[in-house]
């Protein structure tokens, strides 16, 4: 997610943290860097050129040109920066009636459907409240059909389109809504390749039925600069509350998400983070500007995995590598727990210094798929294997490669991959063993490791 703008701005960071002081021309450098880094990111040059502006005037204010670690100020200041335009503060649902009604407008091809699905699964699973879905897209019956499988597949309540009239479809469902007693209906209105005016017509119709607490229009991340415009005719229609953006983890650049902000003045309010239901995230201006700028974002990451792990399963499985009992059991668990929170790079794409662990997988070839082929070696497994792995002899290993479509020699690696992991437990009850790992991943670039 936004690796353009990140690479290039931790880049054009890590040449200042080198400097003990920085000189009038190195600011001005640095400054016109990040405008270029912004703009070849789809920012729009107003923003652009309106946040240069604000950094230099503040870098300057504060006497950064002497200071002892010009460098963290000034990343401190555009951290700042950024935050401000993405809005300071994340918006929580308006639930305050019930059922709360909340549409989702968008063009067709953004991804509104299966929004739909992602925002009804955050509110069912995060905020514990029931839902019911309707769809008024009568122009393209698949998005019907989708709505209905996904609804089926999360046990959300569907709604069948009444008939082919949108005011009675909208009535009936909010009818339905409150005899099914749910807390919220999510509408999926429909899409147009453009904003023509029988796609804002049907709307405005819909929007004026239900006064809706929330009218979230979803927004293609890939769109870049033209979607400012298409938030303009959707937003003088209906008046929207805030923006869900798609495909942000598809688009290296994200400028979309600069801009749409700072120029209407609505906030982001969440954002997909995957093509699953679950792969749907709050959009918190600050953890998202922190990790624009290479510095991370630890909270997400953890709330993330208390969301997919099984807590009384996490304790039992640390109480048992620190007592020194490993097995491959455990280590499979470990793999699935990786593959529920996106495999390795979902991972890493939370964590602080990320680009200096990206450099040194790339380097090091390595390949997602491996974790799913050392899956397939542990299930090829015998019980008494995986519990003891001392036992396992060339005779064994050749018809575990067989069992699980590899090669004997990835069968070698996975072994000493068990055994440096059960070596890295041990280790990790030693003292001080915390600030060993800190130093190993570059000290002050990753002050969370610890």
């Amino acid at each position: 997610m936004l690796d353009n703008i990140t690479n290039k701005l931790t880049g054009i960071f890590k040449s200042l943290s080198n400097k003990g002081a920085i000189t009038e021309k190195d600011l001005s450098t640095t400054l016109r860097e990040v405008r270029v880094a912004l703009l070849e990111a789809d920012v729009s040059l107003k923003v652009a050129k309106e946040l240069v502006s604000v950094i230099e005037q503040k870098a300057i204010g504060q006497k950064i040109i002497e200071s002892v670690q010009p460098g963290q100020q000034i990343v401190k200041i555009v951290s700042d920066e950024l935050t401000a335009i993405l809005g300071n503060d994340s918006h929580e649902l308006n639930l305050k009636s019930k059922p709360a009604v909340f549409l989702l407008c968008g063009l067709q091809g953004a991804g509104k459907t299966t929004t739909v699905a992602k925002l009804a699964h955050y509110c069912q699973h995060t905020l514990k409240k029931t839902v019911s879905l309707v769809s008024t897209d009568l122009r393209r019956p698949a998005a019907i059909d989708q709505l209905r499988i996904l609804s089926k597949e999360n046990q959300f309540h569907f709604i069948e389109p009444l008939n082919n009239n949108i005011e009675e479809i909208v009535k009936h469902a909010v009818n339905q809504t409150e005899k099914q007693l749910s807390d919220i209906l999510i509408i999926d209105t429909s899409g147009r390749i453009s904003t023509d005016e029988e796609l804002l017509r049907e709307l405005k119709t819909i929007y004026d039925l239900v006064t809706p607490q929330e009218n979230f229009l979803v927004l293609d991340a890939m769109m870049g600069q033209q979607s400012l415009e298409v938030v303009e005719n959707f937003n003088s229609t209906a008046p929207l509350t805030g923006f869900i953006l798609t495909r942000l983890d598809a688009d290296p650049r994200g400028g979309v998400a600069l801009s749409a902000k700072y120029q209407t003045g609505l906030p982001i309010r969440f954002f997909g983070s995957g093509e699953g239901v679950k792969d749907f995230e709050v959009f918190y201006p600050e953890r998202i500007a922190s990790r624009i700028l290479g510095m991370g974002d630890v909270v997400s990451l953890v709330e993330k995995a208390q969301q997919q792990f099984d807590e009384k399963e996490m304790e039992s499985m640390q109480a048992q590598m620190m007592s020194g009992q490993f097995s491959f059991n455990d280590l499979l668990k470990q793999f699935l727990q990786m593959k529920k929170m996106g495999g390795m790079s979902g991972v890493m794409s939370y964590l602080p210094g990320v680009s200096k662990v990206k450099d040194m997988l790339e380097k090091s070839d390595m390949d997602e798929k491996i974790i799913d082929h050392q899956i397939a070696i542990i299930r090829s497994m015998t019980k008494e294997e995986r519990s003891d792995p001392d036992i396992l002899k060339a005779s064994r290993k050749k018809r575990i490669a067989s069992g699980s479509g590899r090669q004997v020699h990835e069968v070698n690696r996975l072994l000493k991959q068990y055994e440096q992991t059960k070596k890295f437990m041990k280790q990790a009850q030693k003292p001080g063993f915390a600030n060993k790992l800190k130093s190993m991943f570059g000290g002050g670039d990753m002050p969370t490791m610890e």
